[in-house]
């Protein structure tokens, strides 16, 4: 049984097929699938009637193939959290991909709080969820101070997982610097998002019942 030149090419690109196949990497399966295409279309191209539908179908795979390679790689790349949003990180959120954690927290807004900012008032429902990595912030109720809230603590999520007005006065007693998202804003975002949104429920949950430890605590 004999080959002619060009049926190497065929052979060669279904090889390559079967390594694609073989491979768990998703990267290096879309990089063999390509060098797959890439050698197959000589065959077609170098018949004496150019083979036009299978050139143009296999450029088209090879072109997605090239598409979801750059995605991959954007992916893979290394994320550098900037100051503050390593702060907030290390202040909780640790057991969140920092690539998810960055995209969460771009969905916030970072501020800085001069000493006085409030950040709930008695009485009106809250609309963001915040967080401050640097300053405290303390709580009171008709006036009379019932408890300070350190970095890292969730300040407004209980009202707005209840719906209910807030109980409490909070503001900053300090110089600080917090990140506050819209509540509706939030959901939005975890709704696709059903891994994200059950880490973040896991740190609400936690900061729930550290705040409730600390208060039957007293």
């Amino acid at each position: 049984m004999s080959f002619a030149p060009l049926d190497l090419l065929v052979h060669g690109s279904n090889i390559l097929l079967l390594i694609a196949y073989s491979v768990r990497d998703m990267l290096w399966l879309r990089w063999f699938a390509v060098a797959a295409a890439v050698t197959n279309m000589p065959f077609f191209l170098l018949q004496e009637t150019v083979l036009w539908p299978p050139v143009m179908w296999a450029a088209v795979f090879t072109a997605i193939n090239l598409v979801q390679i750059w995605r991959i790689y954007n992916e893979r790349r290394p994320i550098v959290l900037g100051a503050d949003e390593q702060a907030l990180y290390d202040l909780g959120f640790a057991g969140i991909r920092p690539r998810e954690f960055l995209a969460l927290t771009m969905e916030g807004q970072w501020s800085d709080a001069p000493a006085g900012t409030q950040l709930l008032t008695a009485g009106l429902p809250a609309q963001d969820v915040c967080i401050a990595i640097r300053g405290r912030v303390a709580m009171a109720r008709n006036g009379e101070p019932i408890g300070v809230l350190e970095p890292g603590d969730l300040i407004g999520v209980t009202m707005v997982l209840t719906g209910e007005p807030s109980p409490v006065d909070a503001r900053f007693t300090e110089p600080g610097r917090y990140i506050c998202w819209p509540t509706g804003r939030l959901r939005a975002f975890l709704e696709p998002r059903p891994e994200l949104r059950a880490a973040v429920l896991g740190h609400v949950k936690q900061d729930v019942a550290r705040k409730l430890h600390a208060a039957f605590s007293r």
